[in-house]
């Protein structure tokens, strides 16, 4: 990702990359991922449960929220890459998301102290969707 943000989009309108958080933002339109640094490709997780999922073992910082899921897929989407790609939900409606990650420290220490640029696998995201309704 370039400018260290990019979206999962549920289909339900909006820009969740309008509100900015430290670490993500949830919006009715899908949740916005703000990296600890820019120029690398970060380890994304998404899960569908149930009911409404334990907290993260990780014990990493955690943004919880709800979207509108109005499709049959999400859209993981980068900001300026065109990197895309659908990921097939069980079900729509209101959907709980708690997003979580790990790895921000070494990511911002690799990318802002080192000066490393296009590394992987160093942050790791976990986004968790549950049914509300």
């Amino acid at each position: 990702m370039t400018y260290g943000a990019f979206s999962l989009v549920t289909g339900a309108g909006g820009d969740p990359l309008a509100v900015e958080r430290p670490v993500a933002s949830v919006t009715g339109g899908g949740v916005g991922f703000f990296s600890a640094a820019n120029d690398h490709t970060a380890n994304v997780r998404v899960e569908f449960w149930d009911g409404e999922p334990s907290e993260d073992p990780s014990g990493s910082e955690a943004v919880t929220g709800a979207v509108d899921l109005e499709a049959p897929v999400v859209v993981l989407l980068a900001i300026d890459t065109g990197f895309s790609a659908e990921i097939p939900t069980p079900f729509t409606g209101r959907a709980g998301v708690r997003v979580s990650c790990t790895g921000r420290d070494e990511a911002a220490r690799l990318a802002f102290e080192e000066h490393e640029l296009f590394f992987t696998d160093v942050e790791h995201w976990l986004v968790r969707i549950w049914p509300l309704e």
